[in-house]
């Protein structure tokens, strides 16, 4: 009988031990199947979030582009149409033609009186038109006859030596903006300092005569680094954002962001400036780590981005490339050819890709930590089944034993458990941006320091509540937002990945700031256990943002404020854009305008010319520019070709300028003219005559914004 219960005995045994093989490959196989599950759901959702803030990055990076594009356009169309403006002044073209007749030299360009009365005139114009020391006046054989500063007299003019083609275009008649070219001395600096190679850029406009011949050329110099480099700066993104010009041969035109990283990484002098001092090339790694090239600069090849733009080519990338201080960044850029500049804008790469790296760390540990406890859950459940079956098998003198040395086990677990928690804790205290854990139930159970302090919140008032009640229950206009329609609810009951730009947060004090987030959920044993969201506040971005709304703003204003009617067409002749000056002097408001036919509304005997001008400019793309008398006044119009980025004319920009005071001065002016001719050739002797009709000229002359053309003496 001992030995049946012994053979039986043995036989169980045997059968609990294969069972328990069993079971335990059961599990592991099971185990590995929800690592590998849970590993691709997580590279899946990450590769997810990182495309979706690429696509992002790459659209703000395009919208700021074409913002600053259209901007800069509009600054530089202002510039031309004021020296446009100028040259079309008949006193300067009156002095223009007096210092022409001065011999090409040095000394007697200097003694001139023209050359006094010209720095005059531009002297009195200072308020008007801005850095009036700065203009020249540029001979057909490109010399310099009038200039503020005396070592640029009787020299040939910097554009020549550097831009000929642009020169070359202005006297065809163009108003042209010529790009920042080396140029000798400062702006402002007087005549008796040393000159100077220093960065500038022009603008120039042909002078014409009484018989429309291009007789010289007038020119304005203005600092690249000033509001050139300023309006191109304003587009940016992020903290490490950067938008700049550059020229043709990848040399900077506008001022680096960065000049102090470029000064300690050896590329700028101490007190050199990176305009046309700096190219965009690819050093081939970080210069900001101290990285050295092994090759010149002026060796290297351009960057991505410079290579296509330079080739007129307009692109985008958002996978990473070096910019010119070596830095990964990612970018859009442009070829302008009206401007003859090209536009890039650029965020590092690290900066663009912040909110997916803590996203993915916070999700790599969430699943590092879920993955851990489900494992050590596991191996501690077959070594409690394994040491319990060891338990039955031995006798009950070692039950004691062995309960002491599961006690033992159970507290080295613990302390496992509690260092996995304390590492947990502690990258999300590290952490910049604000993370919180929402259980299956909705109740808050972790919330990080940076959240705290953007929400103005102690742990103890948000753990175990209901946040979106606390911070997220009404939108960026102030009308509440349903709990169904938030994306963090969502990802608790659907299990779905919200990303959301677009919100407010709420703090605890009542105020509301903007802010970026993603929600995702927590997944364990393939139910939803809980999700987790990561914001950050955008308020900076939010301000750079409404910057430029303002900066567009501000340019319709200037329109509008500006005393010419402005009408913008399409190819049919369609008005799109109307300034409020046109709108009153055709007793209409601009909406009532937009979409009618301009030479519908115009009286029939001025449709037919004007049509004729109007499909002229159309043709050829070359502006064009006369005088009618419209309702008895008499108006001056600019006809303009309207191009897009191909260089194919979509449309004609019209301005109109009322002269009919000028007109009607100049015709008084030239009958006392006459009077006074006739009364010098019959009445040569009535001096008290002559004196009083050249006293009523000269007071005509100022009425026009001239000086005086007689001298009295009493």
């Amino acid at each position: 009988m001992s030995r049946s219960l012994l053979l039986g005995f043995t036989k169980n045994q045997k059968a609990s031990q294969l069972g328990s093989i069993k079971k335990l490959g059961i599990l592991l196989i099971l185990a590995i199947g929800f690592i590998v599950m849970v590993t691709f759901l997580t590279g899946f959702a990450l590769n997810r979030v990182k495309a979706k803030i690429q696509a992002d990055a790459g659209e703000a990076l395009q919208i700021v582009l074409q913002t600053t594009q259209e901007s800069l356009n509009l600054w530089v169309e202002s510039h031309k149409f004021q020296v446009r403006q100028l040259a079309n002044d008949q006193e300067l073209i009156a002095l223009v033609q007096r210092q022409l007749n001065v011999a090409r030299d040095k000394d007697a360009l200097l003694k001139s009186e023209a050359l006094q009365e010209l720095r005059g005139f531009f002297w009195r114009r200072m308020d008007l038109f801005g850095q009036a020391e700065n203009f020249f006046i540029i001979s057909p054989d490109f010399i310099n006859i009038a200039s503020m500063r005396d070592d640029n007299i009787g020299a040939k003019n910097v554009i020549a030596n550097q831009s000929l083609d642009l020169i070359n275009r202005a006297f065809r008649g163009w108003p042209v903006m010529v790009p920042p070219i080396w140029s000798h001395g400062a702006l402002g600096a007087s005549s008796g300092r040393k000159p100077e190679n220093k960065p500038a850029m022009f603008i120039a406009a042909p002078v014409k005569n009484s018989q429309e011949k291009i007789i010289a050329v007038v020119a304005q110099q203005i600092d690249p680094s000033g509001e050139f480099t300023r309006l191109i700066q304003l587009g940016r993104i992020g903290k490490s954002g950067e938008t700049y010009a550059f020229g043709r041969y990848g040399k900077l035109l506008s001022a680096s962001r960065f000049e102090d990283d470029l000064r300690k990484s050896g590329l700028l002098g101490q007190d050199e400036i990176s305009i046309l001092a700096v190219s965009v090339r690819d050093p081939g790694n970080d210069l900001t780590q101290g990285f050295t090239a092994a090759v010149p600069r002026y060796q290297q090849p351009l960057t991505l981005m410079a290579q296509e733009a330079t080739q007129g080519k307009a692109g985008m990338n958002v996978t990473g490339y070096r910019d010119y201080r070596g830095v990964p960044v990612y970018g859009a850029w442009l070829w302008d050819d009206k401007l003859g500049v090209g536009l890039a804008t650029e965020i590092d790469e690290a900066d663009a890709l912040g909110p997916y790296y803590v996203t993915r760390t916070v999700i790599l540990t969430v699943l590092g930590i879920t993955v851990f406890l489900a494992l050590g859950s596991l191996m501690f459940a077959v070594v409690i089944e394994e040491r319990a079956g060891r338990a039955l098998q031995k006798s009950h003198d070692q039950l004691e034993f062995r309960v002491k040395e599961r006690t033992t086990e159970l507290q080295k677990n613990q302390a496992q458990l509690e260092q996995a928690e304390e590492r947990s804790r502690l990258l999300l205290e590290s952490a910049h941006e604000g993370i919180f854990g929402v259980a299956d139930d909705g109740l808050v159970n972790f919330i990080n320091p940076a959240g705290l302090a953007m929400l103005g919140f102690e742990a103890a008032e948000l753990i175990g509540q209901k946040i979106h009640a606390l911070i997220h229950h009404t939108r960026a206009d102030g009308t509440p937002y349903p709990l169904e329609e938030c994306p963090m609810y969502h990802s608790l009951t659907r299990g779905t990945i919200g990303n959301r730009d677009d919100e407010v947060l709420w703090r605890k004090d009542g105020t509301s700031f903007p802010v970026e987030y993603t929600s995702v959920p927590m997944r364990k044993n393939g139910s939803i256990a809980g999700t987790v969201v990561v914001f950050r506040d955008i308020s900076e971005r939010k301000e750079i943002e409404e910057a430029l709304r303002t900066s567009r703003a501000t340019a319709r204003g200037l329109l509008d404020a500006t005393q010419e009617s402005l009408l913008l067409l399409d190819k049919e002749g369609t008005i799109i854009a109307v300034n409020k000056t046109a709108a009153r002097r055709h007793h209409r408001r601009p909406e009532e305008l937009i979409g009618q036919n301009r030479f519908d509304i115009l009286p029939q005997d001025l449709r037919e010319s004007r049509k004729v001008r109007f499909n002229n400019v159309l043709q050829t793309g070359h502006p064009a520019d006369f005088e009618d008398v419209w309702n008895g006044m008499v108006f001056h119009h600019n006809y303009y070709p309207v191009q897009d980025k191909t260089g194919a004319t979509i449309g004609v920009a019209i301005f109109a300028q009322d002269i009919s005071d000028r007109k009607q001065m100049e015709e008084i002016l030239r009958q006392k003219v006459d009077e006074l001719e006739r009364f010098s050739k019959v009445a040569f002797g009535r001096e008290k005559k002559m004196i009083e009709l050249k006293q009523e000229i000269n007071e005509l002359m100022l009425q026009l914004g001239h000086g005086e053309k007689y001298k009295i003496v009493q």
